[in-house]
């Protein structure tokens, strides 16, 4: 069931409860005020009867007769000249002395619908003849010292008449306050629903792929602020579903462009085990196939360690920074370095500005690692290679600088990205891929920092990692 249907059934049934109550009670207030008039009217005419009869108790000394005969004839003879002249269609009086009737032209029998006795005052009841509804009021007086009831009966037809028309009039204020409300509430619950619809239609297109839309919902209040939620979660979706797509994306273009990569290598042991394989060759020629079967495995396996890295950094989450100590990180530095700067005959000097930094030990070791490697493929025997650390500008610097060959002004932007290679057949023939500086360039994002790089070709270059400082984790 639709959400505005359900809200208008509900509505509806609330507004007939509540207008049903309202209309309850005030029929019944209203009906019970109308019998309450009629009830007073019906006791205010026979009270006036009465005081009409007690004026015999004024005249009794004008010359009739005081025998009892005389008495009741005279009372008889002035009932019912009143009765006479307030006879009419709604009343009807009746006299009764001894439990007989002196005078009753009532078309009901008075004294079986309202027996009363002696010591009752004054009497009414409400009774139903014959489909018609009577008011029937009796009251004990005493004229000219013999006492007699006087009746009243009242037919109450137009009371209910009128109690029936207002009972008819609620009914059709209430039948035409659920035909308004019903015509009014689909139509105002629908309008009022829209902006539902209109997220639900911007998230149908979303799911389908349209991951910029927004719903753009201004309203003060909560579908307004459930639409501003909305937005937001769509913008954090599309940035996660964009960040997945590029995550994809490199790694497409690394893993195509590994394989370009590894086909060097991989021909050449091929090439030379076949060699080793089907034909004769003399143990120095062994030898060097050997060597380059050796050599190209190296550089195969090399490369695809430095392919994990960068596909390991892509998928690295936020990192914990500890404090580390930058004798401590150097020491290793020169441990791991030692042989490659040997066999080159380098040296390699640290200046320690900061006794600490933070960070991640492995991979600031791993960058370390790969910026002194291609500083040793680009410097020449005899010269020095040099790490800095310092504090500048709340911030941390990790520096490498060489004296060699240096990058050319045009380059520099181009040597972090992966494969990218300035001299493509001395990085091949020392063993290079290209993917030193890229996996450099990650690392200092991973630590929300930047990589820069100083160079003159022919005078060195000096690469440095900073990055900002933050509360550290001991």
């Amino acid at each position: 069931m639709k959400l505005w249907l359900k809200q208008t059934l509900i509505c509806l049934l609330v507004i007939m409860l509540a207008f049903c109550a309202c209309l309850y009670f005030f029929v019944v207030q209203q009906t019970q005020q109308m019998l309450d008039d009629a009830q007073n009217s019906a006791l205010q005419n026979t009270n006036v009867f009465c005081e009409h009869l007690a004026t015999l108790d004024r005249t009794s000394n004008t010359g009739y007769g005081t025998d009892e005969t005389t008495l009741r004839a005279l009372i008889q003879y002035t009932f019912s000249s009143y009765a006479h002249l307030l006879q009419s269609k709604n009343y009807s009086y009746s006299l009764v002395m001894d439990g007989a009737y002196l005078y009753n032209i009532s078309a009901y029998q008075p004294m079986q619908l309202l027996p009363v006795n002696e010591q009752v005052i004054t009497a009414q009841r409400l009774v139903e003849m014959n489909g018609v509804p009577l008011l029937v009021t009796a009251r004990n007086t005493t004229v000219l010292k013999l006492p007699i009831t006087v009746y009243t009966v009242r037919n109450a037809s137009d009371t209910f008449a009128r109690i029936d028309y207002l009972t008819r009039n609620a009914q059709l204020a209430l039948l035409a306050c659920l035909l308004l409300s019903g015509i009014l509430l689909p139509l105002t619950l629908r309008r009022t629903l829209r902006p539902l619809r209109k997220l639900t239609q911007v998230s149908e297109e979303i799911s389908s792929g349209e991951y910029s839309l927004r719903s753009k919902i201004e309203s003060q209040d909560e579908v307004g602020e459930l639409s501003a939620s909305f937005d937001h979660m769509a913008e954090t979706v599309e940035q996660k579903i964009l960040d997945l797509e590029e995550q994809a994306r490199r790694r497409e273009l690394l893993l195509g462009a590994l394989t370009h990569e590894m086909k060097t290598p991989m021909t050449a042991i091929i090439g030379f085990s076949d060699s080793l394989i089907s034909m004769p060759l003399s143990e120095e020629k062994r030898m060097e196939a050997s060597h380059e079967i050796h050599e190209a495995a190296l550089r195969t396996e090399r490369l695809s360690q430095k392919m994990m890295q960068l596909i390991a950094m892509t998928d690295c989450p936020v990192l914990v920074k500890r404090r580390l100590s930058v004798d401590d990180l150097f020491q290793q530095i020169q441990s791991v370095m030692q042989e490659s700067l040997a066999n080159k005959a380098l040296s390699l000097s640290v200046h320690t500005e900061s006794d600490f930094l933070q960070g991640d030990a492995d991979l600031i070791i791993c960058l370390l690692t790969n910026l002194i490697d291609n500083a040793i493929k680009a410097s020449q025997p005899g010269q020095e290679i040099s790490i800095t650390a310092s504090e500048r500008d709340a911030a941390y610097q990790l520096s490498v600088s060489d004296h060699g060959s240096g990058i050319p002004a045009d380059k520099i932007a181009l040597v972090t990205e992966p494969f990218y290679r300035v001299d493509k057949a001395r990085s091949r023939k020392m063993g290079g891929a290209g993917l030193g500086l890229s996996l450099c360039q990650m690392i200092a994002q991973a630590h929300g920092g930047s990589l820069q790089i100083e160079s003159t070709v022919g005078s060195g270059t000096t690469i440095t990692m900073a990055w900002p400082k933050e509360g550290s984790n001991e």
